[in-house]
């Protein structure tokens, strides 16, 4: 495979309306995190006398997967992919619309799940033992089950991290599918999974919250991706989508094949 890498470097891309969205998808955030954490309180249900007492008798038990930790899977490694590919490639359309497009997932993704956690105000299982702690936070926190952050955030982060990989190795194309290749496409979805189990284990959340917010998670960032690339099944999929030049991938990317991968390279 052979890379015209000056046509990467000449090809223009970014607009005004990149650092619009930049700012817009920061405004969202701050916006948001203010508003669920601070203004609004969670939707308090009505619960008949005795019918959910057993459900929320759990013990209180410390996150298997803190918040910090949470950040490192969903953004920074991710991240540290997009990077890679960087230095070997010194792509920085690639770059930038790898960072952007994860920016857009998380910001939308956060955004979903704090509205119908306030919404829904959904006890925790471990809501008895935050009561008797009476420590406002916690009873506050423990009305937001409902779904899990932690599983829509985790699949966010690792299902833009998966395509980004399919997309750069090519699997979805006669040439590209192997099982090697198939397990490292896959590995994100791994390592999300287990962040959402993980809930359930620790007692913060049902079975049908971590579904919930996985089902989440995966819908936005998926829509996120297709933004910003182009399709998996398409000759172009390593690329990123250009708003200036829809077709800049099909004009001069390579010089002796119809196809062009950012990943793997040869000889001609």
């Amino acid at each position: 495979m052979i890379h015209n890498v000056a046509h990467y470097k000449k090809n223009k891309w970014y607009t005004k309306q990149h650092l619009i969205d930049w700012f817009t998808c920061a405004g969202i955030f701050i916006t948001e995190s203010i508003i669920f954490n601070f203004v609004l309180q969670p939707n308090v249900r009505y619960e008949p006398d005795g019918s959910n007492f057993q459900a929320v008798q759990y013990p209180l038990l410390p996150d298997i997967v803190p918040a910090w930790l949470l950040m490192i899977i969903a953004i920074v490694l991710p991240m540290i992919v997009f990077l890679g590919f960087f230095i070997n490639h010194r792509n920085g359309h690639d770059l930038h619309h790898a960072a952007l497009g994860l920016f857009q997932a998380f910001t939308i993704t956060m955004l979903f799940t704090d509205t119908l956690k306030i919404i829904a105000g959904r006890l925790r299982p471990d809501y008895g033992a935050r009561v008797a702690l009476n420590d406002a936070a916690l009873i506050r926190d423990g009305r937001q089950s409902f779904p899990s952050g932690h599983s829509s955030v985790s699949f966010c982060g690792m299902t833009f991290l998966a395509f980004y990989l399919c997309g750069k190795t090519r699997v979805f194309l006669r040439d590209g599918g192997n099982i090697f290749t198939a397990l490292i496409c896959l590995s994100p979805f791994m390592v999300s999974s287990l962040v959402a189990v993980s809930r359930v284990v620790d007692y913060h959340h049902n079975f049908d919250d971590i579904l919930a917010g996985s089902v989440l998670g995966l819908a936005i960032s998926s829509f996120v991706y297709f933004m910003n690339f182009n399709s998996l099944f398409s000759k172009q999929c390593s690329l990123p989508k250009n708003r200036i030049n829809p077709h800049y991938a099909k004009n001069a990317l390579i010089t002796n094949e119809d196809y062009v991968s950012l990943s793997f390279s040869q000889e001609a």
